[in-house]
């Protein structure tokens, strides 16, 4: 009886869509990959929408690890409702850890992401003998540096700089993880205050570990440190929600999440133009506190970096100008390469997607009873705000190399949250569905970014 149960509920996941998704993407590589090859240029990597992939050596340490990630996921999902959170806490960073030790070893998976190909942050830090005189010449120096450091505030090299100015590449990698790690308990924060029961509050703490993007991601990236910050900015809306007023903690919150991230990354400007999305529609409904809200933050903004400025010679936005710059030196690629505009948009919307994994497609588009996802008005509006703000970027050229699943890792738990609803049934399959994509990428290559 209770394997037929089962196997009713395995018909009722929306398959079609989960095969769809497959076929869909096998097309679009292969065709972008003819074209290609056909000379024929399309501003993509060859295994569209994959961005930045390398093959894995085989290494059977890989391989046990690999196992072991499977095998603690299905037991941690069968068992989760029977233990307290913060062994889950620790679990769900366990997974992450036996993810990426499916690479081989330490050295591939905490330590190669920093060093291996030479572009990165680290190898520019290294370089750094006065950390204030590189700051107050970042500007004047900009295209001698590497592409990433370039790219970004000059705060992510430093970062590196000063811990391995009293350490070393292993601590720095532990440092970026536990920063990293701090997405988990502010995560299922938020939860708490979106109302979420107890029992999915831990299955999503579980997903969160095993999703793709997430999984790969959150070990060594500047962009793990990006999904911290950038919770702590929703949170501050989930506690807005949860107790439907603003108080001085929530703006504290958002204002510390706002400032935090756009000194790390210049995709802090999402968080800008969320709040501009999240203001326009509470003041179409008559509501102006979140746009006094909005207001105050950007205030706070422009004073914190026109301290900054006044105290180390740092021009944030003079930066932003000139990083923008180096990334599209012609100018707005649409006027000049409509084309490789229109197949990067794809490739960046895909690559999200993807590292979504496809069961998750296949519930986010599914009509299916038991996979709704828009059913929330709270939920609705923060994901709604979010996709708006991003659409909004990508319009304008953003990410134009790809690697939006890294990039874009701050918007997961806006995706994520929207399975406050759907059937345990459907959530289920979508467990193990995206365990198993994760076990399957994380074996397959190195997603080096």
């Amino acid at each position: 009886m209770g394997g037929k149960l089962q196997l009713a509920n395995l018909k009722n996941f929306p398959w079609l869509i989960f095969f769809v998704a497959i076929v869909i993407w096998v097309a679009m590589a292969g065709a972008n990959f003819y074209y290609q090859n056909q000379g024929g240029y399309t501003g993509t990597g060859i295994l569209f929408p994959i961005s930045v992939i390398y093959p894995n050596q085989f290494l059977w340490s890989g391989f046990v690890f690999a196992f072991l990630f499977l095998i603690a996921g299905i037991f941690a999902f069968m068992y989760s409702e029977r233990l307290n959170v913060v062994l889950l806490f620790v679990i769900a960073i366990v997974l992450v850890l036996l993810g990426n030790l499916s690479q081989g070893n330490f050295d591939i998976a905490f330590l190669q992401p920093f060093y291996l190909k030479g572009r990165q942050y680290y190898t520019d830090a290294l370089a750094i003998t006065d950390g204030q005189i590189w700051l107050r010449d970042f500007s004047k120096n900009l295209e001698h540096f590497q592409m990433h450091t370039k790219t970004h505030p000059p705060f992510v090299t430093l970062l590196h700089y000063w811990i391995l100015n009293i350490s070393n590449i292993e601590t720095l990698a532990i440092v970026f993880f536990a920063i990293g790690s701090l997405s988990f308990p502010l995560f299922y924060k938020i939860l708490l205050y979106l109302g979420f029961e107890e029992a999915r509050r831990k299955w999503m703490l579980l997903l969160l570990a095993v999703i793709p993007s997430v999984n790969i991601y959150l070990l060594v990236s500047i962009d793990a440190l990006v999904l911290t910050l950038t919770l702590i900015f929703l949170l501050g809306f989930a506690r807005i929600f949860h107790q439907k007023r603003i108080d001085s903690i929530s703006f504290l919150l958002i204002s510390s999440g706002l400032i935090l991230t756009n000194i790390l990354t210049f995709s802090g400007l999402f968080l800008f133009a969320f709040l501009g999305y999240i203001s326009f529609y509470f003041l179409v409904k008559g509501k102006w506190n979140f746009v006094w809200l909005s207001l105050m933050s950007a205030v706070v903004f422009v004073l914190t970096f026109t301290v900054i400025y006044s105290t180390t010679g740092y021009n944030q936005l003079e930066t932003f100008l000139l990083a923008s710059q180096s990334e599209n030196p012609d100018g707005f690629r649409l006027f000049h390469q409509p084309f490789v505009y229109l197949m990067t948009r794809l490739e960046d919307i895909g690559e999200i997607f993807l590292f979504l994994s496809f069961g998750f497609l296949a519930v986010f588009f599914s009509k299916k009873s038991g996979t709704e996802v828009f059913e929330n008005r709270n939920i609705n509006i923060l994901f709604f705000s979010a996709i708006t703000a991003i659409s909004t970027m990508l319009l304008t050229g953003a990410y134009g190399t790809g690697e939006t699943a890294r990039a874009c890792l701050f918007l997961v738990p806006y995706f994520l949250i929207l399975l406050k609803d759907i059937s345990s049934d459907q959530f289920k399959t979508l467990f193990y569905l995206c365990l198993l994509q994760t076990f399957g990428m994380q074996m397959i290559g190195n997603f080096y970014w």
